[in-house]
């Protein structure tokens, strides 16, 4: 079953005020702040290019402008939000240069991860995963499917037993996540072929093929960047730009 898109993806939105409807969540008022913020970059309900008004946020969630400031400048340390000429927070979208650069960099990491997983992954390791793939198939919601799909990868990196690893992995796969998202809605049975390439990663994980898992993360890869019209890495043309408009309805993973 294809993933629908979620409504509020590329509806032009140019300034978000707050996040109506957000249920409020325990902990310190910049992680909670932080954490809304993150989650709705990441599923593209804060669509990027979207301007992120301090006073407006902390009214709508009930703090003070201090940690939402806080938590707006570790956004932007980690990649999710810029700061124009003026210092408004701005929620950042990739260029094709960046995007390429993210891919380059993944391409090399996630097959060792991969690799990783293959040699150490346990038994409970190893039906998370097969959990995870199971929900993605049968998801029809594409936020949703993106988020099981993110946390497939995590898994998967996680049982390499590698936290800096993980970290980098995970840093870069939420950079690019919106673009993933809008893959999946923009060109049909790329969500079929996903579960596909998931499918061949979990396989060789649990026969403990390290060679044939790298080989597979590598290619799911490779099927993304085609997906985002993206040119891959070691293409024959050096200077193909991507089709379409590129990376504002862009995604993967």
């Amino acid at each position: 079953m294809a993933p629908h898109p979620p409504p509020a993806v590329a509806q032009g939105v140019t300034d978000w005020t707050g996040p109506s409807g957000l249920p409020g969540r325990p902990g310190p008022a910049r992680q909670r702040v932080k954490m809304i913020l993150h989650r709705g970059i990441v599923t593209g309900t804060i669509p990027g290019g979207t301007r992120l008004v301090q006073s407006s946020i902390a009214a709508e969630l009930a703090v003070s402008t201090r940690p939402v400031r806080e938590a707006l400048n570790e956004l932007a340390a980690e990649g999710f939000v810029r700061f124009d000429r003026r210092g408004r927070a701005v929620v950042r979208e990739l260029c094709r240069t960046e995007l390429e650069d993210i891919y380059e960099i993944r391409m090399m990491l996630e097959p060792v991860a991969t690799a990783r997983a293959a040699k150490l992954a346990t038994k409970e390791v190893m039906l998370r995963a097969a959990e995870l793939l199971a929900l993605m198939e049968t998801e029809a919601d594409c936020t949703v499917w993106a988020e099981h799909n993110s946390r497939f990868h995590d898994v998967i990196a996680e049982a390499g037993n590698s936290p800096r690893l993980v970290a980098i992995l995970k840093n870069l796969r939420e950079l690019s996540a919106l673009y993933v998202t809008h893959s999946i809605v923009g060109v049909p049975g790329r969500a079929q072929h996903a579960n596909a390439e998931h499918a061949q990663i979990l396989q060789a994980v649990i026969a403990h093929d390290a060679e044939a898992a790298a080989d597979a993360a590598l290619r799911h890869l490779d099927g993304t960047l085609r997906s985002l019209h993206i040119r891959p890495i070691g293409a024959d043309d050096p200077g193909g730009a991507p089709r379409g408009n590129g990376h504002r309805n862009g995604r993967d993973h």
